[in-house]
C-alpha cells in the first residue's frame, strides 16, 4: 500500500508533528483545520496505520510516526536539495569555454571579450574561435559553448538564440578618403568580405540595394578584414559592413534611406542550454561589451 502514497501529505505530517495542533498546521499551510484532518486521515488510510493520538497537551505522533519521522524529513530535505535552483559562481566555474565569433567581430572585440571573460570566470579556460560551417553543428554536439553572429530565420530547432544588440549594415570607406558622396563611392571597387553563416553564397544587404536598382562592382572577394582593411587605406575601395564592426580609421558612406538595413547580433547556444545559468551568464557579459561600444 506505501506504493500508493501521496508524497504531498508527507510534508503536512512532518508539520503536524512540529507544531502539534491543527489549528497551528492548518495557519502555516493557509488552509483549513478541517482541510489538514482530512490529509492526515487520507494518509492514514494509505499508510494502513494510526498516525497521531489526541491528548490533552495536543495531538501526539503515534510510535509508528515516531519511527518514520527522521528518516521522512531526511528525505524530504534531501529532495528540497536536489530540486532547488542551483547558484551560478563565475569564480568557481572550471570549465573550458569556446566562443565562436565571426572573423570580422573576433578581430574587433576578441581581446575585449576575452579579458571581460577572463576577469568574470578567472578560473576557466577561455577559447575565442572563427565562425565557420561547421560551427552549428560543433554547438549542437556540446563542441561550442556560445555562438555570436548576426540572427538567422532558418537556423536549426535546436539551437536557441537570444539577442544581444541592434546593428545597421552600411558602407564604408577609410579615412583617408575625402569624399563622402554615396553617388561617387558607388561606382567605386567594393569588397565581398564573406561571413560564413551568413552571406556564404549572398548578401542580404547588397540584394536590397540591387532592388533599388544599385549595382556595386564587386573586385575583391576576402575572407580576411585586415587584409581588406589594407586594400581600403591604400586604394579607393568600399565595403559593405556593420556599425558595430567597423574599424578606427574608417567612416560610413550616408546611403540612401531605403536602404537602410537592419540587423540583431544574438548569441547562439544549444536549445537545452538556454537557461543553463552559465549560459545566460555569458550571454549578458556579451550584452554589456556590445551595447557599450554603441
Amino acid at each position: 500500500m506505501e506504493s500508493h502514497v501521496d508524497l504531498n501529505l508527507l510534508r503536512t505530517l512532518i508539520l503536524v508533528c512540529k507544531v502539534k495542533s491543527l489549528k497551528l498546521a492548518s495557519v502555516r499551510l493557509g488552509i483549513s483545520e478541517s482541510a489538514v484532518s482530512k490529509q492526515l486521515s487520507r494518509l492514514s488510510e494509505q499508510l494502513d496505520e494510526v498516525l497521531f493520538e489526541r491528548t490533552p497537551s495536543g495531538l501526539e505522533p503515534t510510535p509508528y510516526t515516531q519511527h518514520i519521522l527522521p528518516q521522512l524529513q531526511s528525505s524530504l530535505s534531501a529532495i528540497q536539495t536536489t530540486l532547488r535552483k542551483k547558484s551560478f559562481d563565475p569564480a568557481q566555474c572550471h570549465d573550458t569555454l569556446t566562443i565562436a565569433l565571426p572573423l570580422i567581430t573576433l578581430d574587433k572585440f576578441g581581446q575585449q571579450i576575452y579579458q571581460s571573460l577572463k576577469h568574470a570566470l578567472p578560473k576557466s579556460k577561455i577559447v575565442l574561435s572563427t565562425w565557420n560551417p561547421t560551427t552549428l553543428t560543433a554547438m549542437a554536439q556540446g563542441e561550442i559553448t556560445l555562438g555570436v553572429h548576426y540572427w538567422n530565420a532558418d537556423i536549426s530547432g535546436e539551437i536557441y538564440q537570444r539577442k544581444i544588440t541592434d546593428d545597421e549594415f552600411i558602407v564604408a570607406i577609410a579615412q583617408c578618403h575625402t569624399t563622402a558622396n554615396f553617388d561617387v563611392v558607388r561606382n567605386w571597387p567594393f569588397i565581398m568580405l564573406r561571413s560564413s553563416g551568413w552571406n556564404d553564397y549572398k548578401s542580404p544587404y547588397y540584394e536590397k540595394f540591387v532592388t533599388l536598382g544599385y549595382t556595386f562592382d564587386f573586385e575583391y572577394q576576402l575572407d580576411s578584414p585586415q587584409l581588406a582593411y589594407q586594400f581600403m587605406n591604400n586604394e579607393r575601395v568600399a565595403i559593405l559592413t556593420t556599425l558595430k564592426n567597423i574599424p578606427a580609421g574608417f567612416k560610413r558612406i550616408p546611403t540612401p534611406d531605403a536602404s537602410r538595413f537592419q540587423g540583431t547580433l544574438s548569441s547562439y547556444t544549444q536549445l537545452v542550454n538556454r537557461s543553463n545559468p552559465l549560459h545566460l551568464f555569458l550571454h549578458q557579459k556579451l550584452v554589456e561589451i556590445f551595447t557599450a561600444a554603441e
